[in-house]
């Protein structure tokens, strides 16, 4: 029987189911296969052959490729000690070091990641802040009407420094210690609060805690005992040249605010 002769006795039902056999076989034969995904089994699997057959790779191998280096270098971490086998630890170091000759242009070393420095910004304000703009003002203000006390002091006394560098007549040398150190201090302890204020250093702040102490008892003292006692001639002073008792209850007032806030600063820093 010819092939025509047993094509025509198939009838049409049997060609058509040979057609479509035709055709599955055909969509089977032209598919493509799936891509090919290496994994850290199959680089491992390849180092270990590596190593038995002796082959030094050179060039990352497709069981290797697309993996991370991390990756690699586990399969290759394994794939030695496969190689090695048990053995004692002097024996394992010696033959991971000589096996590992084969793999070494897999295995790299991986750089850490860069740390993440965070952006600085603004430093956080003292929550003593208010307190210490308060006892500043108080102490300028405090240093203020102490300056004008002394000015009318020096009325009174009828010198000047003109006169003291020019024939060396008593000027300054009238008025008491106390009322020196008084204002000696208080101008000192002033900077050294503006240098706490500035810097935030908690031990200017303490030093200044030590000063105005002092200070305020030099400031008694000098209320008490340290007016005028003669004036320019030696005889009384003109009593509408002292010092006005407004001034001094003022400088009084806020040189007690100064404390109390240069304390209670102090212990907030």
């Amino acid at each position: 029987m010819t092939r025509r002769a047993a094509l025509a006795s198939l009838g049409p039902a049997g060609l058509a189911a040979l057609a479509l056999l035709a055709v599955l076989l055909a969509a089977g034969c032209s598919a493509t296969r799936p891509p090919y995904r290496a994994t850290v089994q199959s680089c491992f699997s390849f180092g270990v052959q590596a190593i038995r057959r002796h082959i030094t790779v050179v060039t990352l191998p497709p069981a290797c490729a697309g993996l991370s280096q991390q990756q690699v270098n586990t399969a290759v971490v394994r794939a030695i000690r496969a190689a090695v086998g048990p053995q004692p630890k002097a024996s394992a170091r010696q033959a991971a070091y000589r096996e590992s000759r084969y793999l070494f242009h897999l295995a790299k070393t991986i750089r850490p990641p860069r740390a993440i420095v965070p952006a600085a910004g603004p430093a956080p304000k003292s929550s003593g802040w208010p307190l210490i703009l308060g006892a500043l003002a108080a102490w300028v203000t405090t240093a203020a009407a102490g300056s004008y006390l002394l000015a009318g002091l020096l009325r009174a006394f009828g010198s000047s420094l003109r006169s003291i560098w020019r024939d060396g007549r008593p000027g300054l040398t009238k008025i008491p210690p106390v009322i020196v150190g008084h204002f000696g201090l208080a101008i000192a302890g002033l900077g050294i609060w503006i240098g706490f204020a500035a810097t935030g250093f908690t031990v200017l702040a303490w030093i200044c805690v030590g000063l105005i102490l002092p200070v305020a008892g030099l400031g008694m003292a000098a209320l008490v005992g340290g007016g005028p006692e003669t004036g320019a001639a030696g005889g009384k002073p003109d009593a509408s040249k002292g010092p006005p008792v407004v001034a001094i209850a003022l400088h009084g007032i806020f040189a007690t605010a100064t404390i109390l806030l240069v304390l209670l600063a102090a212990i907030a820093a």
